[in-house]
Formats: C-alpha cells, structure tokens, sequence
C-alpha cells in the first residue's frame, strides 16, 4: 500500500424479527506515506496489526503510515460506520436522540 491510496470498504445491515433487512455502505480513501521496509517492520513489530482489514490500526500508531483520510465517517475505517447506522435506523423508524 506504500504510496497509493487504498479504498476501505465498510458494510452494515440492519434486519428486523419480521425478516426485513436494511444495508448500507461506507467508503473511506487512506493516502498512504511512502514507506521503506524498516519502517513498515518497525510499526509491524511495535503494533502487531495482523488482525486488522489492512494490517494497520488508524486508532493507534497507524495514522503515522497516512498522508491523509477521506471519508464521511472516521468510524467507519475502524469498524462500525455509525453515521450510516443513526441514518438507516432513522430512515427506517427510529430516531436518535
């Protein structure tokens, strides 16, 4: 990923007890620095990110790895698009707060 920018893809799905089900996706572009192997060794090593979409942690040292985020929901990238979920649920009948 060294270099390019590297779409992130974050899906979610409501379903109700009727069997009707509401989904939704999120795209989030990560600017990635250029990277020597040192330096990816060295965040592999003090991170260990190996259970991540993309082997880095963007809530924790991994930021240090981008140029920059675009996205409309910086949750989304670390799991749960909470955006896109206050809006399903509110197109769908349940309104927050």
């Amino acid at each position: 990923m060294s270099g390019r920018v590297v779409r992130f893809h974050t899906a979610l799905c409501l379903a109700h007890a009727d069997g009707r089900s509401f989904a939704g996706i999120d795209l989030t572009e990560v600017h990635v620095r250029t990277l020597d192997d040192a330096g990816i060794e060295r965040y592999v090593d003090a991170e260990q990110p190996f259970d991540c979409a993309g082997s880095f942690k963007c809530e924790g040292m991994g930021i240090m790895l981008f140029k920059g985020l675009e996205g409309r929901d910086p949750n989304a990238l670390i799991g749960l698009p909470l955006i896109g979920l206050i809006e399903l649920l509110a197109r769908h009948g349940l309104n927050l707060p």
